[in-house]
């Protein structure tokens, strides 16, 4: 009889948890922006299942941004009540007893920043093992007001795709020194493991550095 309960356990928890960690997440984007107007799509699929799919119709930038703000608007304005109701409960951001009780996440000292600096970067490494960018193609156009402020940022753009071993992919970064623009369009296919990020927040956790910073952060320090 424990011998079936355990085969029971096994099929509905540790099978389901090892395909969620183990099995590939798949996104596919296509997104473009020509003048004012932005489009493309998007899809999010696992084992096969589409888990979202959308379409970006042609319309302008602030458009665009200000449908996913009405879209936000609710949610956020229940999340603001929450935090008020927490913050009418709370006498001192130092007490941590107070924190504790009310759940709010206090910013951490500059100087605990600093100490688990090293451990947050092994942690981010980590988390980049888990992106496979199986297909990427990027065309990038763009400008600020100031010549030398666009030359910085594009190095910038051009030191990031480094560090993402993304130099040998379709990767074309053209800065415009003749004023404002952004234009581009951006085709990717990314793999991403949940398995690889589990890793590295377990073993962030390790580190005495991580653990103070969240205990500060937390209150409970």
């Amino acid at each position: 009889m424990q011998l079936s309960y355990l085969a029971v356990f096994f099929l509905l928890f540790i099978i389901p948890l090892a395909l969620l960690l183990l099995a590939p997440f798949n996104l596919a984007l296509n997104i473009g922006k020509k003048g004012p107007l932005v489009e493309g799509s998007i899809k999010l699929s696992w084992l096969g299942l589409t888990l979202k799919k959308g379409e970006i119709s042609p319309q302008s930038a602030g458009d665009l941004l200000a449908s996913i703000w009405k879209e936000e608007a609710g949610k956020e304005g229940r999340a603001v009540e929450d935090r008020e109701a927490k913050l009418e409960k709370r006498n001192e951001i130092d007490n941590s007893e107070d924190n504790k009780k009310t759940g709010i996440v206090r910013p951490p000292r500059i100087q605990s920043l600093i100490n688990a600096a090293p451990a947050l970067a092994n942690i981010l490494l980590d988390l980049l093992k888990s992106i496979l960018f199986k297909k990427i193609s990027c065309r990038l156009c763009f400008g600020l007001d100031d010549p030398a402020q666009t030359a910085i940022i594009s190095g910038y753009f051009w030191s990031l795709a480094s560090v993402l071993g993304l130099i040998q992919s379709k990767i074309f970064i053209e800065p415009w020194f003749e004023g404002e623009r952004l234009e581009g369009e951006l085709v990717a296919e990314i793999e991403v493991r949940l398995w690889w990020a589990v890793f590295a927040m377990l073993r962030g956790l390790r580190e005495r550095e991580i653990r103070l910073l969240l205990r500060e952060m937390l209150g409970w320090s």
